[in-house]
């Protein structure tokens, strides 16, 4: 399956369906430090920088076959953080540049590509004007010719990275053929599977699973639908950790009545002790290799995270973003997507994209 990346970052989307068993044939990225990792990583993929200046036609001449487009428009407009301007912010407005991209495909190709779009962003996509944001977005999907589109919260920590980092992903189905096999949902997250999504606070629901909603052609949808299928709470376990900013704040701990619980990923043990007052967590080949670990009950321990802890936050191999300022890798980690989750997602279109099987 042939997938063209834009937004690119510096290909963690990319790496993580190829990871599940497809291939990436044209990348569209404007940041050059980026760029330079994509070319390092990728350097037989064809590559365009200003997406508002890339056509169609261009991406065709390079890669004929376009079976899932895979993006994520910058979020910076619909962040829960930042000024929430909306689909009409200079940043997240890019968005129609690359509905644009995928309609001009389509007339091309006569319907024929692609047959699958991946929009990631980040779940304040879903709030965003109360609502509309999305609704448009919806809106935009369906008039490019989606059969359908379903969108759901996934967070990377249930995917095997120690990081809790909540998106919204939404999948748009163009072709008949791959729709009618897809099931409902498509991406069925539960107790019993790779990815279970911990119970949020919205009337006792799964916040994942309240959000796997789907819209058919020329269905409406108001933005309080939206909006409501968001859990008020975002507290997940390990409850006092958080990663911002790139970096690590853990609250206090006392020694009386900790409990152990060792989480491993890629060769590594997350081991996690918790009690009432707060955590420790501590992440390394063995127990003498940490990532931070409180010593005052009174204090609270901050720590830059390096360069490599945060790609391995991000599920991506060590030295992923080297050879450049750590500047620049903080901020690509912090923009990029969590590799597993993609995986995950590639795996399950893998399954209805002519009957494909899933690189688990």
């Amino acid at each position: 399956m042939k997938v063209l990346s834009l937004f690119s970052g510096v290909g963690g989307f990319d790496l993580g369906l190829e990871r599940a068993g497809m291939r990436t044939v044209f990348q569209c990225e404007l940041d050059p430090h980026a760029n330079k990792v994509l070319e390092q990583h990728w350097p037989d993929v064809p590559r365009w920088g200003d997406i508002s200046t890339l056509t169609g036609a261009h991406v065709l001449q390079h890669a004929p076959v376009i079976d899932v487009v895979a993006w994520g428009s910058p979020c910076q407009d619909l962040s829960l953080a930042g000024k929430r301007a909306g689909l009409v912010g200079n940043k997240s407005a890019l968005f129609y540049e690359g509905i644009r991209i995928i309609r001009e495909i389509r007339e091309a190709t006569n319907g024929r590509y692609p047959r699958i779009s991946i929009w990631e962003n980040v779940v304040g996509a879903l709030s965003s004007s109360d609502g509309a944001d999305f609704g448009q977005v919806l809106y935009e999907m369906d008039e490019a010719g989606a059969c359908f589109s379903e969108w759901r919260v996934l967070d990377a920590q249930y995917f095997g990275v120690p990081q809790r980092r909540r998106r919204v992903f939404l999948i748009s189905v163009f072709d008949p053929t791959t729709a009618a096999r897809c099931p409902d949902p498509l991406l069925p997250v539960s107790e019993s599977v790779s990815g279970h999504i911990e119970a949020g606070a919205t009337t006792g629901q799964n916040a994942s699973k309240s959000s796997a909603k789907r819209v058919g052609r020329n269905r409406a949808i108001i933005g309080s639908e939206i909006v409501g299928s968001l859990a008020a709470s975002d507290w997940k376990f390990p409850q006092q950790q958080q990663v911002h900013e790139n970096k690590i704040v853990l609250q206090p701990i006392v020694e009386s009545k900790s409990v152990e619980t060792v989480i491993q990923y890629d060769g590594y043990n997350q081991r996690i002790y918790e009690n009432d007052v707060g955590i420790t967590v501590r992440i390394g080949r063995d127990s003498s290799d940490f990532i931070a670990q409180t010593t005052e009950p009174t204090n609270i321990a901050v720590r830059r995270l390096t360069p490599i802890e945060c790609e391995r936050l991000m599920g991506w191999p060590d030295d992923w973003t080297a050879n450049q300022a750590d500047t620049n890798r903080y901020k690509q980690c912090g923009n990029g997507v969590a590799s597993p989750v993609a995986q995950w997602i590639g795996g399950q279109l893998m399954r209805v994209l002519d009957n494909g099987t899933a690189i688990d």
